[in-house]
């Protein structure tokens, strides 16, 4: 489970600005009421989820990466030799795009 610091006994609440679309704002609201909570606790929720999620995508990446390595023979990619060689690599199959 991906656990981020929230408020603690040490830890204050700051009043802060953000600026949202008249639409944006509406709609928040509406979902906000429809569960009972202010604009500013809906959106401290919505914060709280982002960083959850953006953690979880590091975490998952990480993994990914660690099962990638050693996996790779290189061998099999004589383009992959030097910096110089992945550069002309990449550009000539961008090119093909």
């Amino acid at each position: 489970m991906i656990q981020i610091p929230m408020l603690s006994k040490n830890d204050k609440a700051v009043r802060t600005q953000i600026t949202l679309t008249d639409q944006l704002k509406y709609h928040v609201e509406q979902m906000a009421s429809q569960r009972g909570e202010s604009l500013s606790e809906y959106l401290r929720k919505a914060a709280i989820i982002r960083l959850l999620l953006e953690k979880q995508e590091q975490e998952d990446l990480k993994k990914l990466a660690n099962r990638v390595v050693g996996s790779i023979k290189i061998n099999n990619h004589p383009n992959w030799n030097s910096k110089e060689e992945i550069y002309r690599w990449s550009r000539k199959i961008r090119s093909q795009w």
